[in-house]
């Protein structure tokens, strides 16, 4: 801006003058502490004059004074205001930093002024209204922040702040103690969440004793922090709540927690002491309560503390009156009982008598509340809940079984013990019941074992339903399924944040780079969901983008690997789009990773680009390593023969791609030893079908290629799926029939081999449980075990026998010695045994001399022009002295599956070009 030009600006507009003017003076003032409250109200005024102004020319030179001084008091109040009303976030965020600025200084009147200037616009500005908290609180005291504390909780109710939520809850306590617990709670919540123990703590004595009725908030923190593995820390905190019960004479309550408390820290002789004397207190009326302490042991410390529980509320249940349970007998009522015997009648079998002893071995004491003792006592109510409130029904059930059932139980409850169901019944009962139970809040599913039914103790919303089975949940990608599925509801926020704290937690003691970018990527989205959350990555793109850059290829493709969820690996691909030159042929190599996931992004992204060479290039591989990835193959075989792929790349037609699929077909069966899913897909993807009939392929993909197909290509078709070992012959039978019919022309070719099939080197070697050897071989293996058992390993006896004889075997290092080669003896016989049971003799008729096998002799020329001569045999017959080398040694291996002409060429440069092969057996 030139003077002249100036000059004439604040001539004709008045604001302009205002705004120079005050810019020059600010220059003159040293820092904020100089700044006064009027100044800043002017400043305000000045905002407002802008705001209302179309000259632009005000507006540049504010910006050009914030760009020469970014701290500028006067542009940041101006341009964040104009931009407040604007709804212009980046100029929002200069007057939300310059507030911050004057906290930092203490400027509490100007701190107050500024947030009440932004809360005139934007009543719900989270920022403000969090700086007029920090400021009334100092100018006026803690009570006359209430509005601005209520109007950030009411906000925040899906994901509170928890210092918001405490300091809110604990202003209102007196007067409206229902809505302080509620805001209590969270804030002690997520506290425990985010493990910040010290304000968790700050707040509890006041949950304790305002709160201590509400169990199931208390057993919450419980399996928060037992996720965290703080044992010590909830035996700790439970210890107060146990007074407050202690006082109230709840002895229920009080063995609860105290029980609670030994499951977290079983060490605790005053939580013993003190169950003990609950017992006492609770079950002081029993005639044996001091016998089924004394059996049970619960006060000898040395003893498993929950093991002792165990047997004592077993036993202390019986009671006259009470009901016990014998294996064949059924279910019966205890008539009397003294410390010599017990009187029990079962039905049609009454004033059963038998000792103390006895009884606490034998029979098995019921709730009165127990489905059994139900049925005993009346079993029209257990029928009429079966047939008209299955939900009772269950909870009656799971109630009996200690709140979890497997699936078998279930079955054999029903139908039977109860007879409420026959056996054929069974699936489509439980079908619609299980669909009933899911959408319960009482019922679950337990994530480490799908068939077991949880009862809740109280309903547990979907939210902690999450939060339970994140936190129990070891699986990596599963925990990450479960966070990324508490991201996408709303009423899941607080499980979402229990997950971000995990992933943030992990992303800063993590080494593991994949582990790293997936933390990143959750927090990143969680930041996204929840702008205002507390929790966010340490990291940035930028810092992704640096560990790629400085990682190798391998190392890129294992990130890859380790990332199962799709999301995540298309922002994988974008972040080496950016950061690496060479991404196009890092993007060919993920197209190789399965199972197939981000293959469409990434070939998208590829093609988006005009990488055209690496696509070709990709297909080209795809094609001709099809043995060795399948399943990529497949994804490119259905794509082309899809039409999706109509691109200038793609060089591959229909025909070939539907020929190479039939090559497929029979190594399928070597590659895919276990299970049938690709050899089914690879059936589907030809057949449309894995029950082949001539007249169902009418219509297909399958059927337009044949139209068109060149009669070879068809005869090679039909002579592949010939040597197919999975497909029935009636099935090979029917395709012949089906060419026949669509192509007259055709002409069977039952014995034509086809020459395109390749015999690949590892279609030569032995499956990995087999170990082939020359008879001399495993002679010399025999042997070699016969001479360890027999004759050296005892040897080995007597010099240990001989060494312990000579006294103190502290200092003995003959005896030392001796043990030593016992061990390595030991493990020497075990590794030689297991490969006896794996040898196999090399059968002569399966060496070959067109190519090289186990079982060659080959003669070959060197990169150096020295003529060698090797035999291929087994690893026990290597002996490189006399030219046998083993067929699993790099040379052996690189020579299996050659032919006369051939070079097989090592990792290190070696060639050996082949001239002679022979028969070495």
């Amino acid at each position: 801006m030139t003077n002249q030009t100036a000059e004439s600006d604040v001539r004709s507009n008045p604001l302009y003058s205002k705004v120079v003017a005050q810019i020059n003076e600010e220059k003159l003032i040293k820092d904020l502490t100089s700044y006064q409250l009027n100044r800043i109200k002017q400043m305000e005024e000045l905002a407002d004059e802008v705001s209302s102004s179309a000259d632009e020319s005000v507006r540049k030179v504010l910006a050009e004074n914030l760009q020469e001084n970014p701290r500028s008091v006067l542009s940041r109040l101006i341009l964040g205001l104009d931009g407040l009303k604007a709804g212009n976030t980046d100029a929002e965020y200069l007057i939300v930093d310059l507030m911050k600025d004057f906290q930092k200084t203490a400027r509490w009147p100007i701190v107050e002024a500024i947030a009440e200037r932004i809360l005139k616009d934007n009543a719900e500005h989270r920022a403000a209204l969090h700086s007029m908290v920090e400021a009334v609180e100092r100018l006026r005291g803690k009570k006359e922040v209430r509005p601005y504390l209520e109007k950030l909780a009411s906000m925040d109710e899906q994901n509170p702040d928890p210092d918001v939520a405490r300091r809110y809850g604990m202003l209102i306590l007196e007067d409206d103690a229902d809505r302080a617990g509620h805001y209590l709670k969270q804030a002690a919540e997520s506290y425990a969440r985010l493990r910040d123990y010290a304000k968790l703590e700050e707040i509890w004595s006041t949950l304790v004793d305002r709160f201590s009725d509400d169990i199931p908030f208390f057993e919450k923190i419980e399996r928060i922090l037992s996720g965290y593995r703080e044992k010590t820390r909830i035996a700790a905190y439970f210890a107060s709540l146990v007074e407050v019960y202690r006082q109230l004479e709840d002895w229920d309550t009080v063995i609860l927690l105290l029980k609670k408390i030994l499951i977290h820290e079983p060490s605790s002789n005053k939580a013993r002491s003190d169950l003990v004397r609950a017992y006492k207190q609770k079950y002081g009326g029993h005639s044996l309560l001091n016998e089924f302490l004394r059996i049970s042991e619960i006060t000898n410390v040395k003893k498993p503390v929950n093991t002792c529980i165990a047997s004592f509320e077993r036993n202390i249940v019986f009671d006259t009156g009470n009901f016990v349970y014998h294996r064949t007998r059924g279910v019966g009522k205890i008539a009397s009982i003294d410390p010599t015997a017990i009187v029990i009648d079962f039905k049609g079998n009454e004033g059963q008598k038998m000792t103390l002893e006895m009884a606490i071995s034998s029979l098995q004491p019921m709730e009165p509340s127990h489905i059994w003792v139900k049925w005993f006592t009346n079993p029209d109510e257990v029928t009429d809940l079966f047939q008209n409130d299955i939900r009772g029904f269950f909870r009656l059930l799971l109630e009996s079984y200690n709140h979890k059932i497997v699936l078998a139980d279930i079955k054999s409850e029903v139908i039977d013990r109860l007879g409420f169901l026959k056996a054929k019944d069974w699936s489509s009962w439980w079908n619609k019941t299980r669909t009933t139970l899911k959408k319960d809040s009482l019922f679950g599913f337990n994530p480490q074992k799908r068939d077991e039914l949880i009862l809740h103790k109280q309903e547990i919303s979907y939210n902690d339903e999450l939060d339970d089975r994140f936190h129990k949940t070891k699986d990596w990608n599963k925990k990450l399924e479960i966070a990324l599925e508490a991201l996408r509801e709303p009423e899941s926020a607080n499980a979402a944040t229990s997950c971000a704290q995990f992933f943030y937690e992990e992303e800063r003691k993590t080494r593991d780079p994949a582990m790293r970018f997936q933390c990143f990527f959750y927090l990143a989205k969680y930041r996204s969901r929840y702008p205002d959350g507390r929790i966010q990555s340490r990291h940035s793109d930028a810092d992704l983008i640096e560990i790629l850059k400085a990682s190798d290829i391998p190392a890129i493709l294992r990130i890859s690997e380790s990332i199962d969820h799709l999301e995540f690996k298309e922002r994988l691909v974008q972040l080496l789009i950016k950061g690496r030159p060479d991404f196009a042929e890092i993007l060919k190599q993920l197209l190789f990773e399965t199972p197939i996931k981000a293959h469409r992004y990434i070939l998208n992204e590829l093609n988006h680009r005009n990488e055209t060479e690496i696509l070709r290039s990709f297909v080209q591989a795809a094609f001709r390593r099809y043995q060795d990835y399948p399943e990529v193959f497949l994804w490119a075989a259905r794509s082309i023969l899809a039409g999706q792929w109509n691109h200038p790349w793609m060089e591959m037609n229909r025909e070939d791609t539907m020929l190479q699929m039939f090559r497929l077909l029979k190594p399928l069966s070597r590659i895919e030893e276990k299970g049938n899913r690709l050899k089914n897909q690879l059936l589907r993807d030809i057949f449309g079908t894995t029950n082949i009939v001539a007249d169902d392929l009418m219509g297909t993909p399958l059927e337009e290629i044949v139209k068109t197909a060149q009669p070879a290509s068809l005869r090679r078709m039909s002579a592949l799926f010939r040597e197919v070992p999975y497909v029935p012959d009636a099935h090979k039978d029917n395709f012949d029939a089906f060419l026949s019919t669509v192509r007259p022309d055709f002409t069977s070719a039952r014995d034509e081999i086809d020459e395109e099939i390749e015999e690949r080197p590892v279609d030569l070697l032995p499956p990995a449980d087999v170990i082939l050897v020359s008879p001399a071989g495993l002679e010399k293996l025999r042997n070699h075990f016969n001479h360890l058992v027999n004759v050296e390993l005892p040897e080995n006896s007597r010099d240990i026998g001989a060494a312990q004889e000579k006294g103190d075997l502290r200092e003995n290092a003959e005896y030392k010695a001796a043990l030593e080669r016992q061990s390595s003896l030991q493990a020497e016989i075990t590794r030689v045994d297991a490969e006896l049971k794996k040898a196999k003799i090399i059968e002569s008729t399966s060496i070959r001399t067109d190519i090289v096998t186990i079982g060659s002799k080959v003669s070959v020329t060197d990169g150096k022009g020295e003529k060698l001569i090797y035999s291929i045999l087994g690893p026990w017959d290597a002996d490189t002295d006399k030219g046998v080398i083993s067929y699993v040694s790099p040379l052996g291996k690189s020579l299996i599956g050659k032919s006369v002409g051939d070079t097989a060429t090592l990792e290190g440069g070696q060639s050996f070009k082949i001239d002679r092969i022979e028969k070495g057996l």
